[in-house]
């Protein structure tokens, strides 16, 4: 189980989960200011470094890659804003987020 905090990009926060938890294979859930990734079957795991790439991959995509930094402690990962900047997106409320795995 990794946990991702996302204090300092809250606006995009689900954005970020389902992108990273599709791109890696994993199980998401939501927190106040974070997400919990947990593998699909119980036996696997989920490697920070995939995590950490993934995240740094989306905030590429959206432009923001240079004003974020993404750092990781053990299964702890933060995305920490550089020089004070923050996304100026509003906040979507999410009403249910949900995952299936197709067999």
């Amino acid at each position: 189980m990794i946990t991702v905090n996302c204090s300092d990009v809250m606006p995009i926060q689900y954005d970020l989960l389902i992108y990273v938890s599709d791109e890696i294979g994993a199980v998401p859930a939501v927190k106040r200011h974070e997400f919990v990734l947990s593998p699909i079957e119980s036996e696997d795991s989920i490697e920070t470094s995939h995590v950490t790439a993934s995240i740094k991959k989306y905030l590429d995509f959206i432009g923001e890659g240079q004003n974020f930094g993404v750092i990781s402690k053990s299964k702890n990962i933060f995305i920490k804003s550089i020089d004070g900047k923050k996304i100026d997106k509003p906040i979507q409320p999410v009403h249910s987020i949900r995952t299936c795995c197709g067999g």
